[in-house]
C-alpha cells in the first residue's frame, strides 16, 4: 500500500502567520456571585446544631450498634428503608 500526498498534509499543519498580541489592560474584570438554595441552607443550619450539641450523642447506644455492625448482626429490612426514603421524600 502506498500512500501519496503526505506532503501536502503536513504543509497544511505548518503555521504561516503568527503574530504577537498585545495585552489589554482595559479589560473588566466580573465578579462572581454564589447563592445558595435553601435546602443548602437548611442543612448547614443542621449540621451546625448537630456539631453543637455533642453532649447529646448517646454513646452506648452508637458503640452498640458499631459492634452490632462488625459482627454482621444489624439488619434493617427493606421495607423500613423504603419507608423511611418515601416519608423523608428523597
Amino acid at each position: 500500500m502506498k500512500i501519496t500526498g503526505v506532503s501536502a498534509l503536513t504543509a497544511l499543519n505548518r503555521p504561516t502567520d503568527v503574530r504577537k498580541t498585545e495585552r489589554n489592560n482595559d479589560t473588566k474584570r466580573g465578579t462572581d456571585v454564589f447563592e445558595a438554595s435553601d435546602k443548602a441552607m437548611e442543612y448547614s443550619v443542621a449540621r451546625k446544631g448537630v456539631s453543637a450539641s455533642d453532649g447529646d450523642v448517646r454513646a452506648d447506644k452508637v458503640a452498640a450498634l458499631q459492634k452490632r455492625i462488625a459482627n454482621g448482626d444489624y439488619n434493617v429490612s427493606a421495607y423500613d428503608v423504603a419507608s423511611r426514603l418515601v416519608d423523608t421524600r428523597i
